[in-house]
């Protein structure tokens, strides 16, 4: 494995574990260390996504510099995270 290969696997290995490390703790935090992570971690969250979609910046005409199209695989992919969550449905007759 080249080393720029495993530079990118280490990188995207921690990116992982961290958000894996505030979903857990969002899950199984009481109320008072959800709201401490989230003051701590919302600003660095909105950091990242907007660090990312610099890469995909659009130009002047709305194509993607890196997909090369208006479709922007990742702009997309962020976009439908980002969609509302849904109440869960209620069961017939209910």
């Amino acid at each position: 494995m080249a080393a720029d290969t495993r530079t990118a696997a280490m990188l995207d290995n921690t990116v992982r574990t961290h958000l894996a490390m505030l979903l857990t703790g969002t899950q199984c935090g009481s109320d008072s260390q959800v709201l401490a992570l989230a003051r701590m971690e919302t600003h660095r969250l909105v950091g990242a996504v907007l660090a990312a979609l610099r890469d995909h910046a659009l130009d002047s005409s709305g194509r993607c510099t890196v997909c090369g199209g208006r479709s922007c695989c990742l702009r997309t992919q962020i976009s439908h995270s980002l969609l509302p969550v849904r109440p869960p449905a209620k069961p017939d007759g209910g």
